[in-house]
């Protein structure tokens, strides 16, 4: 798997973040979000997990 720079590792994360702030109007992005979790690098797994947002990754 190939590594990813620590921006664009902030990227996503931030852009998840974003999309928790209004979780009814984001939904549908939050729900493809849970879909493809296998996918997600796994150092923004870690940011994640270490700022409690565990949600994503439960199944």
């Amino acid at each position: 798997m190939d590594r990813f720079s620590s921006q664009e590792i902030e990227s996503q994360y931030n852009l998840i973040k974003t999309l928790l702030s209004d979780p009814e109007k984001n939904k549908d992005a939050i729900d493809s979000i849970k879909k493809n979790i296998s996918y997600m690098p796994q150092e923004l797994k870690k940011k994640l997990e270490e700022e409690k947002i565990t949600f994503l990754t439960d199944k």
